[in-house]
């Protein structure tokens, strides 16, 4: 049985690394969950309304066709072993970029790389492992999955 199973994973930690900008390093362990929870209430979150609108005037631009511009660690998400779990983390950085910078072209769409390793060691250091798999960012592409649906009604179309 893996020792790691049922270890309390917050993809609020993962959020609030990226928008802290800190190293993993630099975040205090919490003693328990609670502490943990505690502890991350104070963390700056995405403000996403209740009532997501499209942006007025918006020019969406499918991630796909911005291909030119994929940073280079982008293809580390193609094929390897962690490519899944960098594939869950860009999926989340980049869906974070728009909501938060409001731009749904592949200006916004493409996301700085060096947050995918930011909270992929955060992820590495805090299961324990030295590569990811999926099981570790599950919550992350949930997580993602939540934010591409705000993202696509902002920018009125397919992410």
């Amino acid at each position: 049985m893996d020792k790691f199973q049922g270890k309390p994973f917050s993809a609020a930690l993962i959020l609030a690394t990226l928008l802290a900008g800190m190293a993993p390093a630099e975040a205090p362990a919490p003693a328990d969950l609670e502490q943990e929870e505690a502890f991350l209430d104070v963390l700056p979150k995405v403000d996403v309304p209740d009532d997501v609108q499209p942006i007025p005037g918006a020019v969406n631009e499918e991630f796909r066709n911005c291909e030119a511009q994929w940073p280079a660690g982008y293809e580390l998400t193609r094929s390897g072993p962690e490519a899944r779990a960098l594939r869950d983390i860009y999926g989340l950085v980049r869906t974070r970029n728009v909501i938060l910078s409001k731009d749904c072209t592949c200006i916004g769409k493409v996301a700085n790389w060096e947050d995918v390793g930011r909270v992929a060691d955060a992820l590495r250091k805090q299961n324990g492992v030295e590569r990811l798999g999926w099981q570790h960012t599950k919550e992350v592409a949930e997580e993602a999955d939540r934010l591409t649906a705000i993202a696509e009604t902002m920018c009125g179309g397919s992410f």
